[in-house]
């Protein structure tokens, strides 16, 4: 495998790796194999949204195999990890989900994830990325608003089935580089 020069590529997980998300679809898992802990949801969200994807995600998680991949993606990040450049999962979902992805997929080399006490959402995924690749640039790869501060500070984006106007709100942070359906 050659090694690129080029920065690291952090690839989101949900609506961008996935057309979906995690959260639903681990609700909707417990809702159909242990519908007795949907009760207590609303409890565990009084202690936040990390903490409810923890409780769901420690109970049961989703099968990657079953998750519905984005192919067009999968296939431009392995190209790229081929290439021999860092390719890494930074993601909202919980890290118990996000390294279940990732032991599927064995395309990244590390692992950004919500925590119990973070949900990496926004600035904290941007956060959260500046700390692991210790204020080096990086390329991203989203599909959401909450991805603006992190498309505004990457050196290039990739937008996966974006609307126009989170299109035109992207360009207007920094670099698009290619636009994913």
């Amino acid at each position: 495998m050659a090694i690129t020069r080029e920065p690291p590529l952090c690839v989101d997980l949900d609506g961008t790796l996935i057309a979906g998300d995690t959260l639903v679809i681990t609700v909707r898992l417990v809702a159909a194999r242990r519908p007795w802990l949907l009760a207590v949801l609303p409890f565990v969200l009084l202690r936040g949204r990390p903490a409810l994807k923890r409780f769901l995600s420690s109970r049961i998680l989703p099968d990657p195999a079953t998750l519905p991949w984005r192919t067009q993606v999968v296939g431009f990040v392995r190209e790229e990890r081929a290439r021999g450049r860092e390719v890494c999962l930074v993601t909202a979902a919980d890290r118990l989900v996000a390294q279940s992805v990732a032991d599927f997929l064995p395309l990244f080399d590390r692992v950004i994830a919500t925590d119990e006490g973070r949900n990496l959402k926004g600035s904290r995924k941007l956060a959260a990325i500046r700390k692991a690749l210790l204020d080096n640039e990086f390329d991203y790869m989203g599909d959401s608003y909450a991805d603006l501060p992190v498309f505004a500070a990457a050196r290039t984006a990739y937008l996966v089935a974006p609307s126009a106007s989170l299109c035109r709100a992207a360009e207007s942070q920094g670099a698009v580089v290619r636009i994913f359906a």
